[in-house]
């Protein structure tokens, strides 16, 4: 069976991802010490996830033929990819995946992976509208075996991670409003006041597996539709 993330995304993406043991420390010691230098005072579990991804990055990186010794971090602490490479990092509390392509007809990539529970009291009213609460109570009562919620939250950290790289500002959750299908696709509509490179829809794909769910975004400025 094809890995979540992989089987996402189009064949030209490179995709690394791994279900972790949960045992912490052995991927911060593979790690190379410029890097581990990019995140000072992290606890042991913050060096876990930042090595894990780093590391899959790399392995991602080098299948594409694009070898680098240290991975740079940006001001926002984004990874900084090596011309002319997109492409995107994630984890959650066992899992971790990293995508990778060459920037040709793929401009924008951004993958999410959440645990396949429903989000924090609180937290869905910070992240959805009104009408996205509505259409995700709709979903529920089609399907009740996937937390709606949690997808919604992961659509919207993956169209930002497509977002951010190309425009490099700020964009907040309201500023997002998503579109689930029961079909595994999804849809991410921009705010009508933003002025953007990006067009106003942008289509993804979201899959649940394993105790996790997953997004992902690929951006081709040539194709519009579905993913």
């Amino acid at each position: 069976m094809t890995p979540l993330v992989a089987s996402l995304l189009p064949d030209e993406v490179v995709v690394h991802e791994t279900r972790r043991s949960g045992t912490t420390g052995q991927a911060w010691d593979l790690l190379a010490e410029e890097e581990r230098r990019q995140v000072p005072g992290a606890g042991e579990r913050r060096r876990d996830d930042w090595a894990t991804g780093r590391l899959l990055a790399h392995a991602a990186l080098s299948e594409l033929g694009r070898d680098v010794p240290v991975l740079p971090r940006g001001d926002q602490g984004e990874p900084l990819w090596p011309t002319p490479v997109v492409g995107s990092i994630t984890h959650c509390d066992d899992y971790a995946a990293c995508a990778v392509t060459q920037a040709g007809e793929v401009r924008g990539l951004g993958i999410d992976v959440e645990p396949s529970l429903p989000l924090p009291p609180g937290v869905l009213e910070v992240v959805a509208s009104p009408a996205e609460r509505r259409h995700l109570a709709e979903r529920a009562d089609q399907d009740g075996s996937v937390p709606w919620d949690r997808l919604l939250f992961c659509a919207k950290e993956a169209c930002y991670k497509v977002w951010f790289p190309l425009e490099r500002r700020w964009l907040g959750f309201e500023d997002a409003t998503v579109h689930l299908d029961l079909d595994g696709t999804f849809e991410v509509t921009l705010d009508a006041d933003l002025r953007t490179s990006l067009p106003a829809r942008l289509p993804g794909c979201w899959g649940a597996r394993d105790g996790v769910v997953a997004a992902a975004m690929h951006w081709r400025p040539a194709v519009h539709g579905r993913c």
